[in-house]
């Protein structure tokens, strides 16, 4: 290895053992900070509106989890999630990858010879979704329908904790939750208006799991309409971090919680937390010294080294 090389290398491992002492460091500055912002809560309280709030519980639905599809005529009961959604069978253009010649390492891909080959399918995707006009594949034109005007709807019941609102999404690993949809008779009670609205020829069929959904064909342009949702069943105890806005505990990026911290499994007080991350603090000077150390001896072999081979010289 040459002199030049060897310079760059310990500067740079110099240089990142630097970078890591600063982030350590910037790191260790925090649980001061969160011991003075973080306000333990049980109930939304107005002078708590924008400040860092941490409550624990269980998540629960209110008012049955209760959520009305207007539109469509459905209703449903301890719903954490409600959809629906209308698919159009349309053509979509799609690659995949040919081996041509395994090469000479039969058991490795490396020295494969591949091709590409697009070719056509067809797909269900969303009704309004965009889509190619036209298709042109090995010679053949593919004309596509155009979009219905069929619009998705998407609804979640309130889930709270405590007297907080928290979003389903953010903790949906401590739920335990059952999908769930509707028997071809219930669409036929509930879903006549948004038939004869949709100016579609539907009539009620069944999809691959056995629930109930609209259709008008299996040909291209041909529309379904799927409902589904799911059942709250159970849920574990959780511990949320987030910023009071109004009623709702909203997990935002925050300089002074990680992602990791904002949900946590179980029941966690104020203070176990402070000193969950007051520990993580003093490991983390600790590694900011320790880089700062090795860093410094890096730097001093790189100039040692640099005096020596110039003597040799």
């Amino acid at each position: 290895m040459t002199k030049g090389r060897i310079i760059a290398l310990i500067s740079g491992l110099a240089i990142i053992a630097f970078s890591i002492a600063i982030l350590n460091a910037n790191r260790a500055e925090r649980s001061g900070s969160v011991a003075d912002e973080l306000v333990e809560a049980t109930e939304v309280l107005p002078e708590n509106e924008g400040k860092l709030v941490m409550v624990a519980g269980t998540p629960a639905l209110a008012d049955g989890g209760v959520v009305v599809d207007q539109e469509a005529g459905l209703q449903v009961e301890n719903a954490v999630y409600y959809s629906r959604m209308p698919y159009q069978l349309v053509y979509v253009e799609k690659e995949r990858k040919i081996v041509v010649d395994e090469g000479e390492d039969k058991q490795s891909p490396v020295d494969d010879v591949v091709e590409y080959e697009r070719y056509v399918v067809s797909d269900w995707i969303p009704a309004t979704a965009d889509r190619e006009s036209v298709i042109t594949n090995s010679g053949v034109k593919y004309e596509n329908p155009q979009a219905v005007n069929l619009k998705a709807y998407h609804a979640s019941g309130d889930l709270y904790i405590g007297g907080f609102e928290v979003s389903a999404a953010d903790v949906y690993e401590y739920l335990v939750t059952e999908n769930r949809g509707f028997t071809p008779e219930e669409l036929l009670a509930s879903c006549g208006e948004y038939v004869q609205k949709s100016g579609l020829d539907f009539w009620v069929d069944e999809n691959q799991y056995g629930h109930g959904m609209l259709s008008d064909g299996n040909e291209i342009g041909s529309v379904h309409v799927t409902f589904s949702y799911e059942t709250l069943e159970g849920a574990k105890p959780v511990t949320v971090i987030g910023r009071q806005r109004g009623s709702q505990l909203v997990l935002e990026e925050d300089d002074l919680v990680s992602e990791a911290e904002q949900v946590q499994a179980g029941l966690i007080a104020k203070e176990a937390f402070l000193e969950s991350i007051t520990a993580e603090d003093a490991s983390s000077r600790k590694i900011g010294i320790g880089g700062i150390v090795l860093g410094a001896v890096l730097a001093v072999l790189a100039i040692v080294w640099d005096k020596l081979f110039y003597r040799k010289k």
